[in-house]
């Protein structure tokens, strides 16, 4: 379907990001469901534009394995209801959807313009472009229009699920390419936009590292460091997962950019000042920081051990359920997850280091203990565990002496 937008009369289906219609510039809204299976019938035919679907794939995503009587009526009736609440939304009195020999196409009496197909369109143009000015050209047009997943009222939908895979691997290869050539240009702001944007609409996506790379190309190292703070939350906190090995690298040329960025003392001062204002508390528990900041104590305390004679463990610690198994239900494991972070934080030192690896995982540093200590140390943090989750909750521990590394982990009882 070719997309236009200099049409008078035409109705404008938007599904990148939200579902939305809009008819002579006013947003139309048929029926009460965005998720009404007309609807979805709609959705359906408006995603494939002039290639159509048939009808044995329309009744298949619309009614999958329902034991529907009679799925022939049923469907008729679909077609029916759905030209009926059009017309009830202020929309012309048209089918919108009509048989052209076995397949189910846009009726061409109301001009649609879709996003997903303008998408599509633009990133088609890019890729058989000519020069990189053109190809960029392209590229941006259809950045603008992908505003976030496909329908993501409808996200657990078969049917939606392979459609969005397909679009989101054309916006992974338009979002990479436009990173590259605006950083490459020096045009900073603008490859910030874009990687920006696609960290949005994918979090989990690790295009975190394209801003990051991008503020450190401009200097301004203390907004690199507040990205990847906040990335670095998210995975732990939010997804409960490690900070990606991409994440790490990007850490480490930002720590050595940092370190030939030049400055004033007092500013330096300053900013060490406030900063460790927003990790004191008004108790002497632990010292919780981020995965990479453990990862350095860790290297500086091993490197420090023969200097100064301190013994220095490092503790895993896992969450297991009453019988010693993986929490599978993610909110119960999000709960747990806090319980284990306010026990160990309560119960440890000053002195003591420790860091979420993962929504089941703790990383501890322990200063000047012995093995013996370690299971004791197990011990009084469990315990504080069950006065505040509950007699159920329970870990299990690994711990290993930093003098012993590289080697196995000693399994602790």
């Amino acid at each position: 379907m070719e997309q236009t937008l200099d049409q008078e009369k035409v109705l404008y289906v938007r599904m990148l990001g939200k579902f939305s219609l809009t008819y002579d510039g006013k947003e139309v809204t048929p029926g009460r469901n965005n998720a009404s299976k007309f609807t979805q019938l709609l959705q359906i035919v408006w995603l494939q534009g002039d290639k159509g679907v048939s009808k044995d794939e329309l009744v298949s995503s619309l009614y999958g394995d329902d034991e529907t009587s009679n799925v022939s009526n049923s469907f008729n009736n679909l077609l029916y209801q759905m030209r009926k609440q059009m017309v009830a939304a202020g929309l012309p009195a048209e089918g919108y959807v009509r048989k052209q020999k076995k397949i189910f196409v846009t009726d061409p009496a109301v001009p649609v313009w879709v996003d997903t197909l303008a998408f599509k369109e633009a990133f088609e143009k890019g890729q058989s472009a000519q020069s990189d000015d053109e190809r960029c050209k392209y590229y941006t047009e259809a950045f603008d229009l992908y505003q976030g997943e496909l329908l993501p009222a409808l996200s657990t939908e078969t049917w939606v699920i392979m459609e969005s895979v397909a679009l989101r691997k054309k916006y992974n290869v338009l979002v990479q390419w436009l990173g590259e050539y605006l950083t490459a240009r020096k045009k900073y702001d603008e490859a910030f936009r874009v990687y920006g944007r696609a960290a949005d609409i994918y979090p989990e996506g690790d295009w975190q590292a394209g801003q990051i790379e991008t503020l450190i190309n401009k200097g301004d190292y203390k907004s690199a460091l507040k990205v990847y703070d906040d990335t670095v939350a998210y995975y732990t906190g939010e997804l409960g997962l490690p900070v990606p090995d991409k994440l790490l690298d990007v850490y480490h040329r930002m720590s050595s950019k940092i370190d030939n960025a030049p400055g004033q003392i007092h500013e330096i001062q300053a900013e060490m000042k406030s900063d460790r204002k927003s990790v004191e508390r008004a108790d002497d528990g632990a010292y919780d920081c981020t995965y990479p900041s453990f990862i350095d104590a860790y290297h500086i305390l091993s490197r420090n051990m023969a200097r100064t004679g301190y013994s220095v463990f490092m503790m895993l610690c896992t969450l297991v359920d009453y019988e010693g198994k993986m929490i599978r239900n993610q909110d119960k494991l999000r709960a747990r997850s806090g319980a284990l972070w306010e026990a160990i934080h309560m119960t440890l030192r000053q002195g003591d280091t420790f860091t979420k690896y993962s929504n089941s995982q703790y990383l501890i540093l322990l200063v000047g203990t012995s093995q013996e200590d370690c299971d004791i140390i197990y011990r009084r943090i469990n315990k504080k565990l069950k006065e505040i989750a509950g007699p159920r909750a329970d870990f299990k521990y690994s711990v290993v002496s930093l003098a012993e590394l590289p080697g196995e982990l000693k399994q602790g009882e």
